[in-house]
């Protein structure tokens, strides 16, 4: 579950989004106000996603409008994976919840990171139980590598890293340069956070820098969305009324425990 940011920003491009959800009335875009009906294709949207805050939503529609005032109409059948993000503490954590952390291996099947994700309930269908050490740039630790000219065991990580300097560069900075770990299990313990993992084995989970947040992660529906939330976006293409998404997540400011439709 791994969340980026980016921008929509184009030079020169200012999209008015007008009567968004009235019926038989289409969305308009226009480069430069009042200079007439776009002719001009759209330009291509970012991969790596991008952030905004809605200001109107119903059962069909979800408007999102970025931070330079562009508005952005989103179909609600034009969303592949729609997700709710909700505070959440480890009070509210129980033998059946499931958690998600990916974080510097400290050894010992031991996880230091910031951030974890919690699932319940039908949320726990979008993950699956393991335990998998990760290259620097999250990219899952292999025994054969096709680019390589050798074959290396699954724990020969060192050899890896090497490789992946000069074959596939990493990006410096926030990549990292560490050994990762990818946990994923049902609580052992809370303190410290334990998962049971595969393998009959357990996975401790601690803070990296003393503190650790927490989400808990839902399916989504047009229901829970109000004005107000903030939006993270994955598009993929551009139609007439709508944008088509890949993901779209949205963050609360209440747990889902207390909300209230």
């Amino acid at each position: 579950m791994v969340i980026g940011a980016g921008s929509w920003v184009r030079r020169g491009l200012v999209v008015l989004v007008a009567a968004v959800g009235l019926p038989g009335t289409p969305a308009r875009a226009q480069y430069n106000p009042g200079a007439g009906v776009l002719r001009l294709p759209l330009p291509q949207l970012p991969p790596q996603g991008a952030w905004g805050e809605v200001i109107l939503a119903n059962n069909r529609w979800i408007v999102i409008q970025n931070q330079q005032g562009q508005q952005f109409p989103i179909s609600t059948q034009k969303v592949q994976q729609f997700l709710i993000r909700w505070p959440t503490s480890p009070n509210a954590l129980t033998p059946s919840s499931v958690i998600e952390a990916i974080g510097l291996d400290t050894g010992s099947n031991t996880v230091r990171t910031d951030h974890i994700d919690v699932f319940e309930g039908p949320a726990q269908s979008l993950v699956t139980p393991k335990l998998q050490s990760l290259l620097a740039n999250n990219r899952a630790v292999t025994t054969i590598d096709p680019a390589y000219n050798r074959s290396i065991n699954a724990f020969d990580v060192g050899e890896q890293y090497s490789m992946y300097g000069w074959a596939f560069p990493i990006a410096p900075g926030g990549q990292g340069t560490g050994a990762r770990l990818h946990a994923i299990g049902t609580v052992a313990g809370l303190n410290p956070l334990r998962l049971n993992v595969p393998g009959n084995n357990i996975a401790t989970i601690l803070p990296a820098a003393g503190t650790m947040s927490m989400t808990q992660v839902t399916l989504g529906a047009p229901s829970y969305v109000k004005k107000g939330d903030l939006a993270f976006i994955m598009p993929i293409s551009v139609e007439p009324r709508s944008l088509v998404l890949s993901q779209l997540v949205i963050y609360k400011r209440m747990p889902f425990s207390q909300y209230i439709p």
